[in-house]
């Protein structure tokens, strides 16, 4: 009798928050999701706009002069914040290796101020968090910024269709770029 009692208080006391915090996290997901552009800077905001939506990759990461791992996953793009920034989930599904999965996030936003995109992407699992400024430059969209050892790197979307793009992680050794990782992304009908 007295493990039921117990029992029942541990259920009612671990529930009730639960019930209570439910509502507010979907009231929360609503307030942070949006619709379409904000229209202030629709035409800049379309720059990574142009992605919103649902993607699957297939990429490789690279070390010195060879293939290490292979990836398959999905990447969701979605307008946030009154539809003034761009979030991003990165997925990663099947991998070849046995690193652990990315499952990553990026949030992108227009900074008028300089013209460009002020981009910060994290991955918990890996404790990595990375700042870039991204802009179009020619055809490419070209994020530059420093990895978590202070390298100078760049990651670069390519070839940029409606249904399809590439991407591309590049760091600054010497006087060189090296590749270390990159994908091509399908979008998923």
């Amino acid at each position: 009798m007295r493990t039921t009692v117990v029992t029942m208080f541990l259920i009612i006391g671990f529930s009730v928050p639960l019930l209570a915090w439910a509502p507010k996290s979907r009231d929360m997901l609503s307030l942070l999701f949006a619709a379409e552009p904000a229209p202030k800077y629709k035409d800049q905001l379309m720059l990574f706009g142009q992605f919103v939506g649902d993607w699957e990759f297939e990429g490789a990461a690279y070390g010195p002069g060879k293939e290490i791992s292979t990836d398959k996953g999905e990447i969701h793009f979605a307008w946030v914040l009154q539809g003034r920034a761009i979030q991003d989930l990165w997925i990663e599904r099947e991998v070849s290796d046995s690193h652990p999965k990315v499952y990553g996030s990026t949030m992108r936003f227009y900074d008028p101020t300089i013209d460009a995109w002020r981009i910060t992407w994290t991955e918990p699992g890996y404790g990595v968090i990375t700042s870039l400024i991204g802009r179009k430059v020619g055809e490419e969209i070209v994020l530059e910024g420093k990895d978590r050892e202070g390298r100078t790197i760049h990651w670069i979307f390519s070839q940029i269709k409606s249904d399809s793009f590439h991407w591309r992680a590049e760091r600054l050794l010497g006087n060189s770029w090296q590749l270390y990782e990159d994908l091509s992304a399908r979008r998923m009908k």
